[in-house]
């Protein structure tokens, strides 16, 4: 305090000197003109009296209060320099084992709907996003062409079954016919055997004088007719057969042009059939591509609109190859399930089955592809999707376990927080990390069931660091283990 005092003396007497000097010589240049004037110094020299005081009491007032305000804000930085935390404890777990992938959803069957025939669409009976079922009417085409066919076919079928009839007719009559010559045969081949007799007896009674001459012979004459009769009546047979194997070629022939004709018809009521479109299966219609009025195509490139059958639904995933003989070991006894879940979505996870494992493991990816089959009775799942695939090989019993906010990367590996709830400091202690399932961390190695971690405000804390719990006042240590505690028990519940 002296110092200050003999600086400022020392200054203030220097200030004076120099004005003083500077005054002198303003007068002595000034006395020519006028006389210096002794009233005029001494206000001068008053002023700078009051100016040095001032400036001297602000100094000094100014050095007083800094080493306050230095004082306060160590005291609050000290305060804040105990981070606030956030703890829970390990605790044991049955727990699956999982292979974690992406996973795609794809539609179990997908079927875009074209037209069979060509025409106007008269009528659409379905609201696009609709769930359709199989058989259910989607659309009319104009039928008039069709029916017009038909008419056709109908007409030609008639003509030839009426010629087909007409052959068969005449078939009859040939048969008839031969029946007829047959008959005739048979009546003929008794006469000729009876006028052959008569002449071998009258030829012996010729012999024996008992008879003329001209009555022998004119039972041998008869006996001649009757063979010649014979023979025109086998002649007969002969043609009448053959008209009824021109007859049978004929019918086989329009029945032939009737079947056609038939399959014409067929045709005819099938391209009838087309111009209504039904549902082919059970699933979600989507955007109808052409509205009522407009003309198609048959069998177009552009298809009228395309279902997807979203229940069942299909997930598509591909895990390592290193991942496959356990997928054979753990598959070998029982149907392995596949359970879905949505990014960023804390829903329950989606259950399935694993229906397929690709039989050629990609080169490219070194990956094999897996389906999972799931009902989706509620629609959850829709095609296009992306999803996380969890598939489910077995489960570790009393598993060691810790939310997964817990573990910490740093250089040297995986670590967390563990809290000795006696000081309420914490220890940066190493983990191994098997897998992750529904927000738990699985830990291999390095932590102990009952021991509590950090979960919250890792970012300030070092090894050694004293900590605060969140939402308690004080940081004794009982109060810091009945809140790690309170944590843990939280944490089971969940």
């Amino acid at each position: 305090m002296q110092d200050h005092i003999t600086k400022d003396h020392i200054t203030d007497e220097s200030l004076r000197d120099h004005i003083h000097h500077e005054s002198l010589t303003e007068s002595h240049l000034e006395f020519k003109e006028n006389p210096p004037s002794t009233k005029r110094i001494g206000v001068v020299l008053v002023c700078v009296a009051l100016l040095t005081g001032l400036g001297y009491v602000g100094i000094h007032t100014m050095s007083s209060k800094q080493p306050q305000k230095t004082s306060g804000r160590s005291g609050a930085k000290g305060r804040q320099m105990t981070p606030l935390v956030t703890v829970a404890k390990a605790f044991q777990k049955t727990v699956p084992v999982q292979l974690q992938a992406i996973g795609n959803v794809q539609a179990d069957s997908t079927v875009s709907v074209t037209p069979q025939v060509g025409g106007r669409i008269t009528g659409v009976y379905f609201k696009k996003g609709q769930e359709v079922r199989k058989g259910q009417l989607l659309f009319t085409i104009d039928d008039r062409t069709q029916q017009a066919a038909i008419q056709q076919a109908k007409g030609t079928v008639a003509k030839d079954m009426a010629q087909v009839l007409q052959y068969r007719a005449t078939l009859a009559k040939d048969l008839t016919a031969v029946r007829q010559a047959q008959a005739n045969l048979l009546r003929d081949q008794a006469q000729a055997q009876y006028a052959k007799a008569q002449g071998k007896r009258y030829g012996d009674l010729l012999a024996q004088g008992a008879v003329s001459k001209d009555q022998a012979q004119q039972y041998s004459t008869n006996a001649l007719a009757t063979s010649a009769t014979l023979q025109a009546d086998k002649e007969v047979i002969a043609n009448a057969q053959a008209a009824t194997k021109v007859d049978q070629a004929q019918i086989k022939n329009g029945e032939g042009v009737v079947s056609s004709d038939q399959g014409a018809l067929n045709n005819a009521l099938v391209e009838l059939s087309y111009t209504k479109i039904y549902a082919p299966i059970n699933g979600r219609a989507g955007d109808i591509l052409v509205t009522q009025g407009n003309v198609v195509t048959a069998n177009s490139t552009n298809p009228l609109l395309s279902i997807s059958q979203i229940s069942p639904i299909q997930v598509s995933f591909s895990v390592p190859e290193a991942n496959l003989p356990d997928i054979q070991k753990y598959s070998k006894n029982n149907k392995l399930t596949v359970d879905v879940t949505f990014p960023n979505n804390n829903a329950p996870p989606i259950q399935g089955v694993l229906s397929f494992v690709n039989n050629t493991v990609d080169n490219a990816t070194g990956t094999i592809k897996l389906l999972g089959n799931f009902n989706n009775t509620q629609g959850q799942l829709w095609p296009g999707q992306y999803v996380n695939a969890a598939l489910k090989l077995t489960t570790i019993p009393n598993a060691t376990v810790v939310p997964s906010q817990a573990v910490q990367n740093g250089p040297n590996g995986q670590f967390v927080f563990v809290l000795n709830p006696d000081d309420m400091k914490v220890t940066n202690v190493p983990v191994t990390v098997g897998s992750t399932i529904n927000g738990l961390d699985v830990i291999q190695k390095g932590l102990q069931p009952g021991q509590t971690v950090v979960t919250d405000g890792q970012a300030n804390l070092v090894s050694g660091n004293k900590v605060r719990l969140k939402g308690q006042g004080g940081s004794r240590g009982g109060a810091g283990e009945a809140g790690a505690q309170g944590a843990g028990h939280r944490r089971r519940t969940e």
